[in-house]
């Protein structure tokens, strides 16, 4: 009878452990997919604008906001080698680079989704769209990752502290049987 009490107890707490990972797991991808919501439906239009023939100067006005500081969806333009052409934000007062790489995986696979991490402290949800033109060979549309970023920081104390306080009532559960259990 003990073994199989001890038995219970035990799978209660790997039952509650999946299912607080499970809804963390969900949640947490559902923040950081959608964060790529805007960008997706803007590089897309862009890209489809710009094979179009429509001028550049009509899609992409250049700005100087900085992509670092600022919630704000940037937009940057990319020749065929990758280099910047234009932006809609500066990082650190400069065009935004992204890696060589991703340009060599968007040329293979058509689209890149990625979190493009440029310095330390910034993270950007970036979609990079490849671009069939003579003149511009990518765009490249993100945004800041610091509220999905602090959403899943809440998350996680959401989820840790409900799952300490399932295992604590199943311990509490478990302690009191025992003590009635001797005092039967």
């Amino acid at each position: 009878m003990k073994n199989a009490n001890l038995f219970f107890y035990i799978l209660a707490s790997a039952v509650i452990t999946i299912l607080c990972g499970l809804i963390y797991v969900t949640t947490q991808q559902s923040y950081r997919t959608a964060a790529n919501d805007p960008q997706l439906q803007m590089a897309r239009d862009i890209s489809y604008n710009l094979e179009n023939n429509q001028p550049v100067t009509d899609l992409v006005k250049p700005g100087t906001i900085e992509i670092s500081k600022t919630l704000a969806t940037f937009t940057v333009l990319y020749d065929p080698d990758g280099n910047p052409v234009q932006s809609t934000g500066v990082l650190d007062g400069q065009l935004p680079q992204i890696p060589k790489g991703v340009f060599d995986y968007t040329k293979k696979h058509g689209e890149d989704v990625i979190t493009w991490q440029p310095r330390r402290g910034v993270r950007m949800a970036t979609v990079v769209e490849p671009v069939r033109s003579d003149v511009i060979g990518f765009v490249v549309v993100g945004r800041s990752l610091s509220e999905v970023e602090k959403r899943v920081s809440n998350l996680t104390s959401m989820i840790l502290l409900g799952w300490m306080a399932s295992l604590g009532c199943i311990l509490l559960h478990f302690l009191l049987s025992r003590i009635r259990f001797k005092n039967q």
